[in-house]
């Protein structure tokens, strides 16, 4: 009587470790995508290193708040290189260009639009020098002693700007809500353009420039 005891309690414990083994787990529901803010989208890639650029003015007046903007940036010359290598400042700002090495550099800019000098200083060990940037645009920028220096500023009156990622993503959070010219500025001069966009509070704005 003991062992038939043993046997049942034996075999009612293998079925209930082969049902849990054959139980396939639930599954689970995937976790929602939060939906960007702002404004969003994809440009066209970077040329050259050179990345697409966007901004938006206020088709309105512009708050208080957004017309406060750093007087000041820096580009620093280390390791054979500018860095940051891309820059985006608004209209105004003076840019510090800093040797922070041990190494004799100079600083070339050169307006994009067609392609003149802007200035081209030295800027010996441990030394820097500075320049107001009060015309819009993009800007070349170079290292003449050491050609594989280079870098690229933006600069722009518009109170939201973006440089766009390599691929082209780029997202503007934190844009009050309001009607906007939306320009796009390229290397390729015939790939910019312009448009009108309306951005909602709450909701993300999603814009494809090609």
């Amino acid at each position: 009587m003991k062992r038939t005891t043993r046997f049942a309690l034996g075999l009612s414990a293998a079925v209930l470790f082969s049902s849990c083994a054959d139980a396939e787990p639930e599954a689970q529901a995937p976790e929602p995508v939060a939906t960007p803010e702002g404004v969003f989208g994809q440009a066209p890639a970077a040329m050259g290193g050179i990345p697409s650029v966007i901004t938006l003015e206020p088709l309105g007046p512009v708050p208080s708040s957004e017309q406060d903007v750093p007087t000041e940036a820096l580009m620093d010359q280390l390791a054979l290189a500018f860095s940051p290598a891309h820059l985006l400042v608004r209209q105004g700002t003076t840019v510090r260009f800093q040797n922070s090495e041990v190494v004799a550099h100079n600083v070339h800019v050169s307006a994009m639009a067609g392609d003149s000098t802007v200035f081209n200083e030295d800027t010996l060990l441990g030394q820097f020098m500075s320049f107001r940037f009060d015309v819009e645009g993009g800007y070349d920028v170079k290292c003449d002693v050491h050609p594989g220096m280079t870098a690229f500023i933006f600069v722009t009156s518009a109170p939201h700007a973006v440089l766009a990622g390599i691929e082209g993503g780029f997202e503007l959070p934190d844009v009050p809500a309001g009607e906007y010219s939306l320009e796009l500025w390229t290397v390729e001069e015939a790939a910019r353009s312009e448009q009108v966009i309306v951005v909602t509070d709450g909701e993300g704005t999603e814009v494809t420039l090609r």
